[in-house]
């Protein structure tokens, strides 16, 4: 039988959980470790409606990229997904930024992902000195136009935002969530444009006021790809457990006005 404890373990060999951030809670956030883990079901986030369907596919173990305790928890209501996991015998296993700035993460499979679409060399640099995403240059230059189009299209978005620079874009930084924080280093390293998801208001007049391109492909689209990710890894390293990838979609409804589509 496999436990969870086999299953931390590898996902510790891919992406470190010693690695996390000092803000971050990726681990066993739920049950222990000799629980069962024959039956796995991985998604972005734990929703209820995720619980649910892991509690339908009979799934032990819950793996998440969101962690599903982010702040010390004060109360725990039947609304909260951890009392359904904990109702229903599911233990849940989080790794977040580990999965982020693993070699193999989750911003070398968007790499790999944008590259042919955008012509991209080799990764040239990392972002901001960190190992949250990447800086690489287009063998060709785009409008920006052009690359939210792109984005758009590849990411599977309903929406792509941007703002378009007073330049073509040829050196590109990504960063896969929620990587607004990163534009100044950007601007600095000397950059066409940033892809990232998540961007907040005050951003979009500072990229606007730099001459640079940014684009907000939401932090859904741009980190979807943790579940399968997982789900891979774990089936080549365990090929008797059974994987259930989430596919209960964005989160997000949208409404556009006529014209604008």
């Amino acid at each position: 039988m496999i436990r969870v404890k086999d299953i931390y373990n590898e996902i510790d060999r891919i992406a470190p959980f010693c690695t996390q951030e000092k803000w971050d809670n990726s681990g066993l956030l739920v049950g222990d470790m000799e629980m069962p883990a024959d039956r796995i079901y991985i998604c972005l986030d734990i929703s209820n409606e995720a619980v649910l369907a892991a509690k339908k596919a009979s799934a032990q173990l819950m793996i998440s990229h969101h962690p599903i305790i982010f702040s010390p928890l004060k109360n725990l209501s039947k609304s909260d997904p951890v009392w359904h996991l904990a109702k229903a015998d599911i233990a849940a296993l989080c790794v977040h930024t580990p999965l982020d700035i693993a070699a193999e993460g989750i911003n070398s499979r968007l790499y790999e992902i944008l590259r042919e679409r955008l012509a991209l060399g080799e990764i040239k640099d990392s972002l901001c000195g960190s190992e949250f995403g990447w800086i690489a240059e287009s063998s060709r230059p785009f409008r920006s136009n052009e690359m939210a189009d792109i984005l758009r299209d590849t990411l599977g978005c309903t929406v792509v935002r941007y703002t378009s620079g007073d330049r073509l874009i040829k050196r590109i930084a990504l960063c896969s969530g929620s990587g607004g924080s990163f534009l100044g280093g950007v601007i600095e390293q000397q950059c066409d444009a940033l892809i990232t998801g998540d961007v907040k208001h005050d951003l979009w007049y500072t990229a606007k006021n730099a001459g640079i391109s940014l684009f907000d492909c939401g932090h859904y689209h741009t980190e979807k790809i943790a579940a399968e990710l997982l789900a891979e890894k774990l089936k080549v390293a365990f090929p008797e457990i059974e994987i259930i990838c989430d596919e209960s979609g964005d989160p997000v409804s949208y409404s556009f006005r006529e014209g604008n589509i």
